[in-house]
This record gives C-alpha cells, structure tokens and sequence, in this order.
C-alpha cells in the first residue's frame, strides 16, 4: 500500500485527502478521457447492452482502484462518458481461475491476475429524447 492511501476498518481503501464524490468525480473524469479513443456509440437509443467494455483497449474493471468502490457507480460512470445516462443493469466476469487483465478506471493502472475483476456487460439506458 503506498502512503496515498488508507484502508479503513471495513477494509475499503481511500485516498487521503480525497473524499467519495471527489473519487466519483475523478472517476468519470478518467473513464471519460480514455473514452475519447473510441468510436462514439449510437446513444439514440434508450438502451444498449456493452459486452466486455474496455477503457483504455483492457476490460473495465469492477471495482475502482482507490476507495473500493464497485459495481454500480463504475457502470454508471461508464456509460455517462459514452453518453449514456446511467446503467441500468450490469454482470460481473467470472474469472474461473483464468488471468484477467482489467484496467481501474479512477487510476489507469492494469490489474493482472487472477483475483482481478471485469465487467461482462453493462446496459446503458438514455431517457426518450
């Protein structure tokens, strides 16, 4: 661990300093500049199914790399920075003993291994236009 962070008594890790909105913040922040790399998605859609979504060409990781964040907010901020409103639903990769390689979205660090998390999909949904 190095001296950024904090692990708190659940066993979630914080940056110092920063609190959760700032890491939400930060995060879409991040997955938003990685996002610009890829062909915009049609958004005219209500709904999308993303299957394996990337950042940075490596699978979007569950979980964020400071705070502990997962899940939700992680496909939440996904699919705003593809220009999405919000996830509506979204399924966790099972690694099954094989090597994953996920990128943290908060960081841009790369996970490798086989206790490293992925998302299998996320739907994205846009309200009627």
């Amino acid at each position: 661990m190095d001296a950024a962070t904090d692990i708190g008594d659940d066993g979630t890790r914080a940056v110092k300093g920063i609190d959760s909105m700032k890491q939400l913040l930060l995060l879409t922040g991040l997955i938003a500049a990685m996002a610009t790399a890829l062909p915009a998605p049609d958004t005219s859609a209500a709904t999308r199914n993303f299957f394996n979504p990337t950042v940075g060409g490596d699978l979007l990781s569950f979980c964020s790399n400071f705070g502990g964040t997962c899940g939700k907010p992680i496909a939440d901020a996904w699919c705003r920075a593809i220009g999405f409103e919000e996830a509506l639903n979204y399924q966790r990769a099972h690694a099954n003993g094989r090597v994953i390689i996920a990128r943290y979205a908060d960081s841009g660090a790369v996970c490798r291994g086989t206790d490293c998390q992925s998302f299998k999909q996320i739907k994205c949904w846009n309200p009627a236009s």
